[in-house]
């Protein structure tokens, strides 16, 4: 057979994640490809999963349960597997989970699955999604705290979280919000006698509560980017500029000069221009400040919650009166 071993911690104390843990009809909550746990006495189990595409059901024994500390079954019949759930207190509100998990590999299918490590990659998720089970609750939904032992079983007591009385009848305390039942004398706790031919039987109900906490989680976050772009701006200048203009004049508008006649002679005039310069400043413009705030705003929870009620069947009472005789009364006869 297969093995495999995995932890996860809870922020929660052990008290209530183990709790939790006993209320194997709510594994379907969070455990990944199975559709129905259905509990059958103090030991037994139903179970029914997908698994590989094919739906498979089994019936699985609890060989071992300690409060607070383990639970260990096995299968006796259909798929098989076992395993071990190991509860460590790691402080006031947290708690390790170990589960180790034996099973049978059947078809190339699931032998292909375990080669790959799905099986282990699967119990991973699903202590991960009871994990988040728990914490979205905030509690547990119930707890069943008796003892299993190889062979045998005792109702120690019985603690469920919406406030069910401990140690009064194994099945009604042990259990409760379980379908619709039959209470008869034998089912419930039964009081010594409180004067002759009198006994007295006490029935718990229970309902359950709401509480809302808060935690806080992530609501998206606010980007900004700042990004460079560019653009042409036309700006008008006006620029300077010498030119020489060469022109012809008559002999008697001509100056004498020192300059011999037939001689060459080279003459430079300079001309100048204006050119542009260009220089940028940066100036701030504005920009985006980003504050934040925080607000309050009213939310309803909307959450069903259970309530166990008795209903009284009174059709075998009996009306506690004699039937009348028919013989005269002897006071009111003839002699």
């Amino acid at each position: 057979m297969g093995a495999t071993t995995q932890s996860i911690e809870v922020n929660a104390p052990l008290r209530a994640v183990y709790n939790q843990w006993t209320q194997f009809e709510e594994f379907p909550r969070f455990m990944e490809g199975v559709e129905e746990v259905r509990q059958q006495g103090d030991k037994h189990l139903f179970w029914r999963a997908k698994v590989g595409g094919k739906v498979k059901e089994w019936q699985a024994e609890i060989t071992n349960q300690v409060p607070d500390e383990r639970i260990a079954w096995r299968s006796v019949d259909g798929s098989p597997n076992s395993g071990t759930v190991i509860f460590a207190e790691l402080g006031p509100d947290r708690t390790r989970v170990t589960a180790t998990i034996e099973y049978e590999p059947e078809g190339l299918l699931e032998k292909t699955g375990d080669a790959l490590g799905i099986p282990s990659g699967r119990i991973e998720r699903d202590l991960e999604q009871f994990r988040n089970f728990i914490d979205e609750r905030g509690r547990e939904t119930g707890g069943w705290r008796g003892q299993v032992r190889e062979g045998e079983s005792s109702y120690t007591s019985s603690v469920a979280a919406a406030g069910t009385k401990e140690g009064i009848g194994s099945d009604v305390a042990g259990q409760p919000y379980q379908a619709e039942r039959e209470i008869s004398e034998g089912a419930v706790g039964m009081q010594p006698k409180q004067r002759p031919g009198e006994t007295v039987a006490e029935v718990p109900t229970s309902k359950e509560e709401v509480k809302v906490g808060k935690r806080t989680v992530g609501a998206g976050d606010v980007k900004l980017r700042k990004r460079v772009s560019t653009e042409q701006v036309n700006v008008p200048v006006e620029l300077k500029r010498e030119d020489a203009v060469i022109e012809r004049v008559p002999a008697h508008e001509i100056k004498e000069s020192d300059t011999k006649p037939f001689e060459e002679e080279r003459i430079e005039v300079p001309l100048t221009r204006e050119e542009p310069i260009v220089e940028k400043e940066t100036h701030v413009i504005g920009g985006v400040r980003v504050r934040k705030t925080e607000g309050t705003e009213q939310e309803t929870i909307h959450e069903s919650v259970r309530r166990e009620d008795v209903n009284i069947d009174e059709s075998g009472k009996t009306t506690g009166k004699t039937r009348k005789s028919t013989e005269p009364d002897i006071g009111e006869g003839k002699l």
